[in-house]
């Protein structure tokens, strides 16, 4: 299958994007830092039976940066709603709800959208979504550390070490883009205004997370030690209503990590949701 790439227009700038496949719309986003290419390693499987959009957030893969280097986490979520807008003229959706599938910053992005727009979200995969974290000192200081550009250059490339706990290809590429950064000027500012936007109380989904009413299924590495399993994760998994969770032994990256086992919890999922009948999920 060929992807077709392009641009859309939006108040942030130019916005790139890739299209795969036929059916219902999927559409991938990535974490930061990082680009659409971390969904490399499953894009093929999910590709099969839907349309799969991936989309690159401003100032990384094939999205120039913005020219207000402080888009942060709100102004992302922001964003995703004109992109749907393009997407949804791009390929006639006719009004059909499109299923988010959001890493980290991504994931935080669709949760916001299904808070303002659920009427056009039929369901949700996330992966170690942000939104769930209780800020305390330990947190605050981790988060204005990497929100300091100067600070970001040495620290991006370790940490990115240190969250991509299982290692392949797809992976290591990953890793290797999220390195990358810091040897860009104006992608580090991006990625250090996103960290910022982390402080900023829109970034909180604690108290709006239960209102959220379509079907989520919640992956999470085990050993993901940014946003980690036993309190981000067990946090979003009691708040979110309709929501079942899936485990692996990974890091911050599962899709790219483990990327079969990814898989093996998504696609029934999907298959789920394209039958009505079979659309309740809970707590798992």
């Amino acid at each position: 299958m060929t992807e077709r790439t392009g641009l859309f227009m939006t108040s942030h700038g130019s916005v790139g994007y890739a299209a795969v496949g036929r059916g219902p719309v999927v559409v991938l986003l990535h974490g930061n830092p990082g680009d659409a290419r971390d969904w490399d390693a499953v894009l093929g499987a999910l590709a099969q039976r839907h349309t799969v959009i991936r989309v690159d957030w401003p100032g990384y893969g094939s999205s120039p940066c913005p020219h207000d280097a402080g888009v942060g986490a709100p102004e992302l979520a922001r964003l995703l709603d004109e992109v749907l807008d393009r997407i949804a003229e791009m390929t006639d959706h006719g009004g059909q709800k499109f299923v988010l599938v959001g890493h980290s910053v991504g994931g935080y992005a669709a949760l916001c959208q299904a808070l303002t727009r659920p009427e056009r979200v039929a369901a949700m995969v996330l992966v170690a979504p942000g939104g769930f974290t209780r800020l305390t000192g330990l947190t605050r200081m981790f988060v204005r550390m990497m929100g300091s550009t100067p600070a970001a250059r040495w620290l991006a490339g370790p940490l990115a070490a240190a969250y991509t706990v299982r290692r392949n290809p797809a992976s290591r590429a990953a890793l290797r883009r999220a390195q990358s950064v810091r040897s860009h000027p104006s992608r580090l500012a991006m990625h250090s205004a996103v960290w910022r936007s982390f402080l900023d109380p829109a970034h909180d989904l604690r108290g709006r997370a239960p209102a959220i009413t379509v079907p989520v299924l919640l992956t999470w590495g085990r050993l993901d030690p940014v946003v980690p399993w036993w309190s981000d994760g067990r946090r979003a998994a009691r708040l979110l209503p309709h929501a079942s969770v899936v485990q692996f032994w990974s890091g911050h990256l599962p899709h790219a990590e483990v990327p079969h086992q990814w898989l093996a919890a998504v696609v029934p999922f999907l298959d789920g949701i394209a039958r009505p009948a079979n659309r309740a999920y809970r707590n798992g």
